[in-house]
Order: structure tokens, then C-alpha cells, then sequence
């Protein structure tokens, strides 16, 4: 017979709530939360480790045959309201362990992605889903990132920002520098000193290099980087959104 949770004040709640809030707990628990049951039956099925999982009934029972020797707890409506962050919530959440990074892997990459200080948790999905869908495997972000791990991210990245193999970094000019030495093709988006996305031969292994929505990537990162690029627009519009100009980048630097 599976646990009821009736309270709003039961510790697992209150700690699923906490993490759907507060990025430092994720990072000290090792812990994210996830909703919607697309959400939370994707990850599950991409292998992650379930600490606790939420169903309201009538969801329980659609899932009931892919949720075998899970830690389900049905929750009541008022438990339900609690975990949910908007009025159409779909009786689905849980709390899944965090993988861990393989840093040999960033360091081996053919192509990978380094993101500098890209804030919107819209636009940081929007380069995951795209890095995965690609074959950017491997993502570097600085400090000042939004959290891979927040439900806006994971919601809007379709998941893949849990799947993709992601390194923290605090000073982003010096792992460029290494990657430089390295023989990697650093690949900068700027728009001074720059040649025409398309108009040189980038070889693999490449890093693609995108900034702050607003500020572009710091001259630190620019300067050290092998190749400074824009990507060919209309003298209407000055610069495109950062997940836009993501995707077209990886596009052309895939390599295939």
C-alpha cells in the first residue's frame, strides 16, 4: 500500500518546495525538483535516481505499471496546491539525486558549448534543448548562469539540461585560455573585429562561446579566444536573442 501525504507541512513537501526555490540547496542537498508528469516520467526514464515522487491519484493510476519499486507518495490536493507553482498543476512532481560531472569529458569534447553569465531561465533551456538535440553534449557555464537544475530551466529545456554533461566554472577567460592551448577552436560571438559566421574553416574540436544577453561575452573572454565571429543579419536589427544565436552557431560549427 503506497504512503499517503495529507499535510502541507510534512518534511518531504517542505523540502521539495525548498529545493524548487533555492538553488543553493540543490547544490548542497545534490538533490533538484522537477514537475508535470512529461517532466518528472522523462527523467525517470532517462535513469536518474528518485529520492521522492508525488502523484495525486488519479495521476498514480495512469502511471502505475512504469512506477514499480519507486518511492511514490500520493498526495492530496491541498499537498498538491503547495508543490505547485501555478493554478493548472498536474498532480506530478519529484525529487531526483543530481549526476555528477565527468570533467575528462569537457576537456575531450569535439564540440562544446561555454556559456558566460546567461541569466534567463527561458534562454538557458532553450540553448540545453538545442546543445542536446545537435550534439552538444558538454556545456560550460559560469557562476552567474541560471541554475540548470531550476523547474524553468528543466521545463523550457525539455529536460535535456539534466542530460547534458555540465561543468561550473568561476573564471571563464582562463578555461578558455586552456582550451586555446589545448589546440581547441574557441569560437567568440562579437560583433567588432569579427569575421562573417561561415566565411572560415573552423575545424573540430571546437568550444562555441556565447554571453550575457545584455552584455554580450566580457573582452577577457573575447581576447582569448582563437576565433572572433557574427553571424550575417540584416542592418535592421543589431543582435539576435542569445538562445537564437546559440543555435544558429551550433549549427554551423557541428562539423558533420
Amino acid at each position: 500500500m503506497l504512503n499517503v501525504i495529507q499535510s502541507k507541512d510534512n518534511p518531504r513537501i517542505k523540502n521539495a518546495v525548498k529545493l524548487s526555490k533555492d538553488a543553493k540547496f540543490r547544490t548542497e542537498t545534490g538533490l533538484f525538483f522537477a514537475s508535470t508528469p512529461k517532466v518528472v516520467m522523462d527523467i525517470l526514464n532517462a535513469g536518474f535516481i528518485a529520492e521522492s515522487l508525488f502523484f495525486m491519484q488519479d495521476e498514480y493510476d495512469m502511471y502505475e505499471n512504469e512506477l514499480e519499486g519507486q518511492p511514490v507518495y500520493i498526495i492530496t490536493d491541498a499537498v498538491n496546491q503547495k508543490l505547485s507553482e501555478d493554478k493548472t498543476s498536474q498532480g506530478v512532481f519529484g525529487v531526483f539525486k543530481m549526476k555528477k560531472t565527468d570533467i575528462n569529458k569537457i576537456f575531450s569534447a569535439d564540440k562544446l558549448i561555454v556559456l558566460e553569465d546567461i541569466q534567463d531561465p527561458g534562454n538557458m533551456g532553450a540553448i540545453m534543448r538545442t546543445a542536446l538535440a545537435f550534439g552538444y553534449e558538454n556545456i560550460v557555464t559560469s557562476f552567474k548562469c541560471a541554475d540548470i537544475y531550476s523547474p524553468k530551466v528543466l521545463r523550457s529545456s525539455m529536460t535535456a539540461s539534466v542530460k547534458l554533461n555540465v561543468y561550473k566554472v568561476k573564471d571563464i577567460p582562463q578555461l578558455v585560455r586552456d582550451l586555446s592551448a589545448k589546440g581547441v577552436s574557441t569560437v567568440a560571438t562579437c560583433l567588432e573585429n569579427s569575421t562573417e559566421l561561415g566565411k572560415e574553416k573552423i575545424p573540430l574540436p571546437v568550444a562555441v562561446l556565447i554571453g550575457n544577453e545584455g552584455n554580450g561575452l566580457s573582452e577577457d573572454t573575447i581576447n582569448a579566444s582563437r576565433y572572433k565571429v557574427k553571424i550575417p543579419m540584416s542592418e535592421q536589427i543589431e543582435s539576435l536573442n542569445a538562445a537564437v544565436s546559440a543555435g544558429v552557431m551550433m549549427w554551423e560549427l557541428r562539423g558533420e
